[in-house]
């Protein structure tokens, strides 16, 4: 891979645990107080670098959701993912728990909405072309609510049930939605 994309990503992923970092501080608990000047020399990078990469800090949280986070389910998968199938539930839900303090810590600074929008867009883009005229689309936004919710309120819980217990609630749902 070219050095610069190499380099590019670390610098991303630098700020962006900065960023997780500053949020998990007790004074932090106002995403507003955080500022530009502490994420970046927390990341010990420029402020031309940050802006370089990001225009806010909705734009660390989606780079964190969409490129890291949904990483490690396209990673393991591949680009033939199929949402209604057990293999998919396995590595979503074991994503979820491994991604679980983050999860939390976004859901806790008010980032559900962006986190849902994340959960609509890869559903989207697994179930590939569909007619925006199609009442069959809906079963995404239904799936992506629903599994949210569940994968919120199963990781505040502490990740009690086992990740393969998950995935059988989770097929019994896609059955039910699906079939």
């Amino acid at each position: 891979m070219d050095k610069r994309v190499e380099e590019n990503k670390r610098v991303k992923k630098q700020i962006c645990a900065a960023f997780f970092g500053l949020l998990r501080q007790s004074d932090a608990d106002d995403v507003d107080s955080i500022s530009i000047s502490q994420i970046t020399s927390r990341a010990n990078v420029s402020r031309m670098a940050y802006y370089r990469n990001f225009k806010s800090k909705n734009d660390i949280v989606k780079y964190y959701i969409d490129e890291v986070m949904w990483s490690d389910i396209t990673d393991e998968l591949g680009d033939d993912i199929d949402f209604w199938t057990n293999e998919y539930g396995q590595v979503f839900f074991s994503t979820m728990k491994k991604h679980r303090d983050n999860i939390l810590l976004l859901e806790s600074h008010g980032y559900s909405s962006v986190l849902l929008s994340s959960f609509n867009h890869h559903n989207e883009e697994i179930a590939g072309d569909m007619p925006s005229n199609s009442i069959e689309r809906y079963k995404l936004y239904y799936a992506a609510g629903a599994s949210m919710n569940a994968v919120l309120v199963w990781l505040q819980s502490g990740c009690k049930e086992s990740v393969e217990s998950m995935v059988d609630s989770f097929s019994d749902f896609c059955r039910y939605l699906h079939g």
